[in-house]
């Protein structure tokens, strides 16, 4: 049934490293089309003060985060928007936006297996999104974003260093599911992590977004669900992009194609959003 197969699953999938640009495409046209309008609908939708067209491109459980430090604080938190607050804040914002540039710059890195995972930069933000294919529409699931420093400050960059913390990062999490060690796993993310599962009902054959929190992989990585053998994890991360003290991260594994939205918090390197689907090419596990 659906739920054993969802647990059985929950724990992720890391070891060849790859940055990458744009991608040579190697997705139907169709999808790509689908792909760029809900981006561009959610983006040019914005800065165009449009919020119908914003409504469009998002899908109705969307999560939209941003890390800040809450005034006459130190510390950094997590902040968000949901469908229904991006949509009701974007009505507001005319006078804000009357003067933005409206040009946007999106590149679309990958889409496969019904999710995608793009950057929709634009004069006030700079954002990474996650995209699914729920039952024929593509829509954006989940954001992290940042205001663009780089347009109003000439900053915002990140060193390879910061690059060498992701990557570190992203293993943790598929090597500590594999391993069934918790503490590792614990130690990559971020306690409001957000992870969704792109899966449908076995009984209706509806697509749903199903999701899994921080205490769901912890424990469920300590119980040992998933485990494999280290010579058989056939491991890859692919960074797409490191900026604005946020990077975006595919990791592909013997069992899990995972997309990852990776934030710098109070000076850890944790995750935040994860976008998965079971490995199509996985081979067939008993039990």
């Amino acid at each position: 049934m659906i739920r054993r197969r969802i647990l059985a699953a929950a724990l992720l999938t890391g070891v060849a490293f790859s940055t990458a640009s744009a991608q040579e495409t190697r997705w139907s046209p169709e999808d790509e089309a689908g792909v760029r309008a809900a981006a561009m609908n959610y983006m040019e939708g914005a800065l165009n003060v449009d919020a119908d067209r914003v409504a469009r491109g998002v899908h109705p459980e969307l999560n939209k985060v941003i890390v800040v430090t809450p005034r006459g604080g130190d510390r950094q938190v997590l902040s968000y928007n949901t469908h229904s607050t991006l949509v009701e804040a974007i009505r507001g914002m005319g006078d804000a936006l009357a003067n933005a540039p409206k040009e946007v710059d999106l590149t679309i890195y990958d889409i496969s297996n019904g999710l995608a995972v793009v950057r929709c930069i634009g004069a006030p933000w700079y954002d990474y999104a996650q995209l699914a294919k729920v039952n024929g529409e593509w829509s954006i699931v989940n954001v992290l974003w940042a205001q663009n420093r780089l347009q109003t400050e000439g900053q915002g960059q990140n060193t390879d260093a910061d690059r060498a913390a992701v990557e570190a990062a992203a293993l943790d999490y598929i090597e500590g599911a594999y391993s069934g060690d918790a503490e590792r796993m614990e130690r990559a993310l971020h306690p409001e992590l957000n992870k969704v599962l792109l899966t449908e009902s076995r009984a209706t054959g509806v697509q749903f977004l199903y999701k899994m929190g921080w205490s769901n992989l912890v424990e469920g990585t300590r119980a040992g669900l998933g485990l494999v053998d280290e010579g058989e994890r056939r491991i890859e991360v692919e960074v797409y992009d490191v900026s604005h003290d946020m990077a975006m991260v595919k990791v592909s594994s013997l069992l899990y194609i995972d997309y990852l939205q990776v934030g710098h918090v109070n000076g850890e390197w944790k995750l935040i959003n994860v976008l998965w689907v079971p490995n199509p090419d996985a081979p067939a596990r008993g039990g």
